[in-house]
């Protein structure tokens, strides 16, 4: 099946580097300063990067970044930007076991229909100690079925328990979801999925902006160190 973004791919460029998407974009790279923290020239996957929204970011951090995504289109404009990446779905990584110091995945996991699988790859690839950063739309705040009115308060109507793909929905917007769909993912399937695949969570966090309610959640775990814990 042709990847979803790559029909879109131009737009969604766009939307995130001075649409509508630009200023989310931002907020998560602050989250990413927060819970990744500096490189020190050390490796870290960009996972799920998409056109290298977030690649300047980390770099700026001090991280060396390769990046993977599914769609081939995306990965062009990420190698435009001078990112090293790769097509390559989640759940099957191209890299050996324990070789990596970090993962980031920015904005995927209302894109991945099954959790579980991306981030066992995601402790496999890791190196003991290494560090996981998950940023994502808030499951209580920012999901497809979460309705914010002009004074930014919400209304989370029926269907945030279901963990499924949406397609069609009037709170879908004009954005990225009404066109390519979204998973709506409750937080227990997030954290679960995060903590059965043997990452240990150390630190979560929201966004830092204005409105009353976050819009995106953090979640740092690493790769349990046998020498450390």
């Amino acid at each position: 099946m042709r990847p979803r973004y790559d029909d879109f791919a131009d737009w969604y460029d766009g939307f995130v580097a001075r649409g509508a998407g630009h200023p989310v974009a931002r907020s998560a790279d602050r989250l990413l300063a927060r819970l990744l923290g500096p490189g020190q020239d050390r490796l870290c996957l960009d996972l799920g990067c998409g056109g290298g929204a977030h690649a300047p970011a980390l770099a700026a951090l001090g991280w060396q970044v390769i990046g993977v995504d599914v769609s081939a289109r995306q990965v062009d404009f990420a190698r435009r930007r001078g990112v090293s990446a790769v097509v390559a779905g989640a759940e099957e990584l191209p890299f050996a076991d324990r070789s990596l110091d970090a993962v980031a995945t920015i904005m995927t996991t209302t894109d991945v229909d099954d959790l579980p699988p991306m981030f066992t790859e995601a402790h496999r690839v890791l190196r003991p100690g290494g560090r996981l950063v998950v940023v994502a739309a808030h499951p209580c705040f920012g999901g497809v079925f979460v309705e914010r009115d002009d004074h930014g308060s919400c209304t989370v109507h029926p269907g945030y328990r279901h963990h499924r793909r949406v397609e069609e929905h009037p709170l879908l917007g004009d954005g990225i979801r009404s066109r390519v769909g979204v998973v709506n993912v409750p937080l227990p399937v997030l954290l679960n999925a995060l903590t059965g695949a043997g990452l240990v969570l150390r630190e979560t966090a929201e966004d830092d902006g204005d409105d009353p309610v976050p819009n995106l959640l953090a979640l740092a775990a690493t790769r349990a160190d046998p020498g450390g814990g």
